[in-house]
């Protein structure tokens, strides 16, 4: 049996790598926000996440499996922009975040008027 050498070892260590990162990809926003949650990572403050993983999140919390033309058209933008953020060909710009992120505390709102406070 051969065993491999340095380089063979750096590539196989890197598809590992990669492999890790193309699973968290599949993930959905809100399994990313949630693990980072119940793992206690942060101060208690929003996560840090990028502006499309931020708006992803918040279309997916809001509108479910099918977000993009419900976000696109609160967002007044086309539904086609929004997927071309989601596949990463291009970026939400700070307006459209700021505006998703409008929409989102006024839904919470409305939300817990009608619930109440929890337990």
């Amino acid at each position: 049996m051969i065993s491999p050498n340095a380089s063979e070892r750096r590539a196989e260590a890197l598809e590992r790598r990669l492999a890790r990162v193309r699973a968290d990809e599949k993930k959905s926003a809100i399994e990313t926000v949630m693990a980072r949650r119940d793992r206690n990572e942060g101060n208690g403050a929003p996560p840090e996440l990028s502006i499309t993983a931020e708006i992803s999140a918040i279309g997916e919390l809001l509108y479910g499996d099918r977000w993009t033309t419900g976000l696109a058209l609160d967002l007044g933008v086309n539904p086609r922009e929004v997927r071309r953020w989601k596949s990463g060909a291009d970026q939400p710009e700070e307006r459209d975040l700021r505006v998703a992120r409008s929409i989102a505390r006024r839904r919470a709102k409305a939300i817990l008027h009608l619930v109440g406070p929890g337990d």
